[in-house]
């Protein structure tokens, strides 16, 4: 017997030790991506800053998740004065994220030591200038597919702005996921042709891609992976905060995505364009800023930046229309708020 317990505990802890090493070598030797390009230098010209400010706050809207916001008013808008400077605690547990993310700062504050290859790199592949991955919360992966003369005018843009001091925490991943994380990044594909604006139809493909409407809109299997089958279908589940206190979930308390398929019966297969467009046209200028009034506790929120969205061109907007009209329906009635129980 005392053999037995002695070879069974020898085992044990040979199996401790591969597991230890085989962690070590996937947080040391990974991710693997080549090398940022520091030969690149991108122009920083009056277009594509231009272009770079109106996908930053409104396609991909860098501009929301990298800022402050304000959840005591419907539609969570952006803090006045933490524009770009990072560090949004909501980011954690209490969304159902895997430890805490606070996104970072994107002023040159932080980003003057990143050289323009390295930006490429981190934005295509989620592995930051010293080789540590992101979590894909940062929809790296969308990005990958972004045409190369759009990320290079997003990059002009951040330049530009003014530095913001603020030194945001690292990330804190829980257990396995800080080890997973360094098994996600990979090498991005070359980069796309620019979406032909005649072309409505793949336009709107472009641009619902980039502004990540899947990662909120498509349903999620038990280990957050998108079912591929009921894409677009809606149904992801927030929790509703307590604006009141610590920002803790409401008992069940939940707000849900829009189902955005074209079915006829429980989403958008009835809605004309010029119907889709107003729902974003709604939320521009004074009749935005009238629409973030302050909200009670336990009142209906919702967390996607309608405000920020709406500043999409009506011709880019009528573009993802024509997108979502070829996207498979899905019959799926999305119950869109429950309120604390």
């Amino acid at each position: 017997m005392k053999t037995l317990l002695k070879g069974l505990g020898i085992g044990l802890l040979l199996l401790v030790g591969v597991i230890g090493v085989a962690m070590i070598y996937v947080t040391r030797a990974l991710p693997k991506v080549a090398p940022a390009d520091q030969s690149l230098k991108i122009d920083v010209t009056k277009a594509r800053v231009a272009r770079g400010d109106y996908l930053v706050h409104h396609v991909q809207d860098c501009y929301s998740c990298h800022s402050m916001r304000d959840w005591s008013r419907f539609g969570g808008p952006v803090v006045a004065g933490s524009e770009f400077r990072g560090g949004e605690p909501i980011f954690d547990d209490r969304i159902g994220l895997p430890g805490k993310i606070p996104p970072k700062n994107i002023t040159p504050y932080n980003l003057k030591n990143y050289s323009d290859g390295e930006l490429v790199r981190v934005i295509r592949t989620g592995v930051r200038r010293d080789g540590q991955p992101l979590f894909p919360v940062m929809p790296y992966q969308n990005y990958a597919a972004m045409s190369q003369e759009d990320l290079y005018s997003i990059i002009a843009y951040l330049r530009t702005l003014k530095e913001a001091p603020n030194d945001v925490p690292e990330h804190e991943l829980v257990f396995p996921v800080n080890v997973i994380v360094h098994t996600i990044p990979a090498e991005a594909a070359a980069y796309p042709a620019a979406p032909d604006a005649k072309n409505t139809v793949e336009l709107g493909r472009y641009l619902v891609r980039q502004a990540s409407c899947s990662n909120c809109h498509t349903p999620v299997d038990a280990h957050h992976n998108e079912l591929k089958d009921q894409y677009l279908s809606g149904g992801q589940e927030f929790p509703l905060l307590n604006i009141d206190g610590d920002m803790s979930p409401l008992p069940g308390a939940a707000v849900r995505t829009a189902n955005l398929t074209p079915d006829n019966e429980t989403c958008t297969g009835k809605w004309s364009k010029a119907e889709f467009v107003a729902r974003f046209a709604g939320w521009r200028g004074k009749a935005g800023q009238e629409r973030v009034q302050k909200i009670k506790n336990g009142d209906f929120q919702s967390p996607m930046p309608w405000l920020y969205y709406s500043g999409m061109t009506d011709s880019d907007l009528g573009a993802i229309y024509d997108f979502l009209r070829t996207v498979k329906p899905v019959k799926h009635d999305v119950k869109k708020f429950t309120p604390p129980s």
